[in-house]
């Protein structure tokens, strides 16, 4: 009997597409000569679909995944838990972000239950969500935009007197508990200044409000490799065609918006390798994680870090490995060692 993945998918609504395609990019380059994969599809209100076999060795992964989906009843994580465990679980690997992914609650669940989970462990992945925490951590490792937390309690008025006495335009707002840029607000005016204040006000997370920092921006992919070694695949400089590369823009697929002829730029490629390879160790990572940063005058300010990453033909790792010459598998083999 070969060894059994179980590739977690889906989720919360706003994540669930791309989480969808990070799921079948990943079942689709697991190596189905050495492995059994089980897909399973966690529906929008937190419903598993479990199915009883594993996908075939060859076809169209997507459209397997989909079929098996639907045919699969949506059960309770409680019920469902008993079907999954019919047959021994060798690695799980979940693309939910968000509740079950990045947040640390899917790791969490498989520690409790002796399931081998593949990637960072429950504490990094909490960490790394936590916007604020995460500045903190790596404060001695890296320099981070200036920010101030707003909680969501705070009132309208004094939401407002922060931001105009310790913000000019252009700044950014964003949950403090998000997966990558989703839910960031750009405020570029007066009267996105007053919608912010509204937003803030009605949240039910915390704020962060970040000033903007100018320059290129770049990612980094760090990986431990098949010898646990690790490493990272070449930087992309991303040239998004708005003001910044945000969660739309990641969700689209355009070669045009990355580049990898790093050129005069070699130097500052190599100090935010370096830094992106701290801030992994630092926060006790295993497995892929990605790093956004920006740089600027020699210097380099990390702005996310995702312990869950994304594979989609507008994320910047897909086209990082096609650049490095790397094949998927190799990429999926380390993270299965």
């Amino acid at each position: 009997m070969k060894p059994r993945v179980v590739v977690f998918y889906g989720g919360e609504a706003h994540h669930a597409d791309t989480s969808r395609q990070s799921g079948a990019w990943i079942c689709q380059y697991v190596p189905k000569s050495e492995y059994d994969v089980t897909p399973v599809h966690v529906t929008h209100d937190g419903l598993w679909k479990v199915p009883l076999g594993h996908l075939p060795k060859t076809g169209n992964v997507a459209r397997a995944m989909d079929m098996l989906a639907q045919a699969t009843p949506a059960q309770d994580p409680k019920e469902a838990i008993h079907k999954l465990l019919h047959r021994p679980i060798d690695s799980i690997i979940t693309t939910l972000r968000g509740r079950g992914g990045d947040d640390g609650a899917m790791h969490s669940f498989a520690d409790i239950l002796q399931l081998p989970i593949k990637g960072s462990d429950a504490r990094a992945s909490k960490l790394a969500y936590n916007k604020d925490h995460f500045a903190h951590t790596i404060s001695d490792i890296a320099p981070t935009p200036y920010s101030q937390i707003i909680k969501k309690q705070t009132g309208l008025y004094e939401i407002g007197e922060i931001l105009r006495t310790f913000f000019s335009l252009p700044f950014f707002i964003k949950p403090v508990h998000g997966a990558g840029s989703h839910g960031i607000m750009h405020i570029k005016t007066e009267q996105d200044l007053e919608r912010a204040i509204e937003a803030i006000h009605a949240s039910n997370d915390d704020s962060l409000v970040q000033e903007q920092r100018h320059g290129d921006e770049l990612s980094v992919t760090v990986y431990k490799n098949k010898q646990g070694k690790l490493s990272s695949l070449p930087p992309s400089i991303v040239t998004p065609k708005n003001s910044f590369f945000d969660y739309q823009i990641k969700q689209s697929g355009h070669d045009n918006l990355f580049f990898h002829d790093h050129g005069p730029h070699n130097s500052i490629i190599h100090q935010a390798q370096s830094i992106a390879r701290d801030v992994y160790e630092s926060l006790g990572c295993d497995g892929i994680a990605t790093v956004d940063m920006i740089a600027n005058n020699g210097s380099v300010d990390v702005l996310d870090f995702n312990t869950i990453p994304t594979f989609t033909p507008g994320t910047p790792i897909v086209h990082q490995l096609r650049h490095a010459g790397m094949h998927p598998e190799d990429l999926l083999q380390g993270l299965l060692r």
